[in-house]
């Protein structure tokens, strides 16, 4: 068995039981914040290095990330800490709207979603844009207990015995570094938050959320994950001067917050890139693209990754669509080692971690692409079939996929984006993704037609057939496309098993 898979076991085992003692857990919560006390012995962290990437350099410390180890009933206690200071925060509506690190309905994918959309409708308008993506150094390493302490009480109103918690919290922590089989002395810890509990992640975006005030004020279009932050402003070609001095003084703003919250914006690590369509890039030839942040001067890229997805200067997402083949290509010829050793249950179980998850993650930014890009895909999907069902080359594969209840590529795009659609009519989405498309009743030039009551969306103009992969317009095209049935059902799990049915019967049943 892969240790991915023992460790996913783990995990919901963990989960089962601290869902079967929430009773119990609640209630020790309710006498530890009472008390304002947690207790020291819930404090020691077993801090583990893990390289950030497997090809980084192994012999710099600077490659690794501390993830610290925690007792369990730490982690208990802060699951149930969490889901309630989470929960009073979203009531009051006391996170940024595009922060979507650690929130219910918000990911990675929604984020790149939003910035493409916006992106490719700007193309579509003969606009560039100019992309930032910040990189902060050891964010959660230099939180600083004072300020997380005000930030808290002052921005999110967390007072009396709750507060005292937290400060109990943060307080006199402890933990020890284990490598291979040494470990070091116990050493006090005097600020940041840990990496691997459950509460840490959240505080930090507590801590940091106010940098959205310094976007605002330059009205830059911008994005939260965690400590990374992008911010992105279009304009003709005609702007490209005021989008650059535009974005250099917001990036000095934020350098200077920063250093206010004894966090380090890391310039040599900061990336950009100018995106758009191809003539309009060429008429950028010549002009000075770079940006200025503190000393260091940051040239434009032809690529950059953000949050998992290669975005080139083209949006074509050749590089992406090909870096993700070579890899789930590279996984494959893995698990073909361990295929006679394994059932054809666990193989599978092995092929959907380590292939179909990555063919399926943000899937939904490939509507529209052409089709020698998704053949691409469907070659590594076609190939994953065969190594499950031990078929030969000169098998033909699509009664595999049959058999396996596998959506082919297109289908999984399409599914994805349907449920991004519906996660909008039931309002299980970030505003920022409902506010991408229009539902035909609440226009009200359409108020009176029919279908204004079938859950039907606006489907937005464009002036080019390359606008057609933006979200806002991709989306209502595959949702209207639905059966009125499909699209008025209100549970989520149902409707997903539904449309894989239906989808799935597009394909194999014509």
């Amino acid at each position: 068995m892969s240790s991915s898979y023992w460790c996913t076991r783990a995990y919901w085992l963990i989960k089962q039981l601290a869902d079967h003692f929430s009773p119990v857990i609640s209630h020790l919560c309710n006498i530890s914040i009472q008390s304002g006390n947690l207790p020291v012995s819930q404090k020691l962290a077993v801090v583990h290095p893990r390289l950030k990437k497997p090809n980084l350099d192994a012999s710099a410390l600077n490659s690794y990330r501390p993830i610290s180890n925690l007792s369990f009933l730490s982690k208990l206690v802060e699951r149930v800490i969490t889901g309630r200071f989470v929960a009073h925060a979203e009531r009051h509506a006391l996170f940024p709207v595009r922060q979507s690190a650690y929130r219910r309905y918000h990911s990675t994918e929604t984020v790149v979603v939003s910035v493409l959309n916006d992106v490719i409708r700007a193309a579509d308008e003969g606009k560039v844009t100019c992309l930032v993506l910040l990189d902060l150094s050891s964010a959660f390493d230099t939180v600083d207990h004072d300020i997380l302490l005000q930030v808290l009480n002052r921005r999110f109103l967390v007072e009396g015995s709750a507060l005292d918690w937290f400060r109990s919290y943060l307080n006199n922590r402890t933990q020890v570094f284990r490598a291979n089989q040494s470990e070091s002395a116990t050493l006090a810890i005097s600020c940041s938050v840990p990496q691997g509990s459950v509460l840490g992640p959240v505080e930090f975006i507590s801590y940091s959320e106010d940098v959205i005030i310094i976007f605002d004020t330059h009205r830059i279009t911008h994005h939260i994950f965690a400590d990374d932050k992008q911010l992105f402003a279009s304009g003709a070609i005609s702007d490209i001067g005021r989008i650059r001095s535009t974005l250099q003084a917001c990036v000095a703003d934020v350098q200077a917050w920063c250093a206010s919250r004894r966090l380090q914006l890391n310039a040599a690590k900061t990336e950009v890139i100018w995106l758009g369509t191809r003539g309009r890039l060429q008429q950028l030839a010549g002009e000075d693209l770079s940006l200025t942040i503190g000393s260091e001067t940051i040239q434009p890229s032809t690529v950059v990754r953000d949050l998992g997805v290669l975005i080139d200067s083209e949006l074509t997402l050749q590089k992406h669509v090909s870096r993700l083949a070579s890899s789930c290509f590279y996984q494959l010829r893995r698990l073909r080692q361990v295929r006679n050793r394994v059932s054809q249950a666990v193989l599978k179980q092995l092929v959907h971690s380590f292939v179909i998850s990555r063919l399926d993650y943000c899937n939904s930014v490939l509507a529209g692409l052409p089709n020698y890009l998704i053949s691409q895909l469907q070659r590594v999907q076609n190939a994953a079939a065969r190594l499950v069902l031990g078929l030969r080359p000169s098998d033909h594969v699509t009664p595999g996929l049959k058999k396996l209840h596998w959506l082919p590529i297109q289908q999984r795009i399409k599914f994805k984006i349907c449920v991004m659609m519906h996660s909008v009519s039931v309002n299980h989405c970030p505003t920022y993704i409902s506010q991408l498309v229009q539902p035909v009743s609440s226009s009200s030039r359409r108020h009176g037609l029919r279908s204004s009551s079938s859950a039907k969306f606006v489907v937005q103009r464009t002036r080019t057939k390359f606008a057609e992969r933006a979200f806002s317009v991709a989306g209502p095209s595959v949702w209207n496309s639905l059966p009125a049935d499909l699209r008025l059902e209100p549970d989520t799990a149902v409707f997903k098993r539904k449309l894989k049915n239906y989808l799935f019967s597009s394909v194999f049943t014509q």
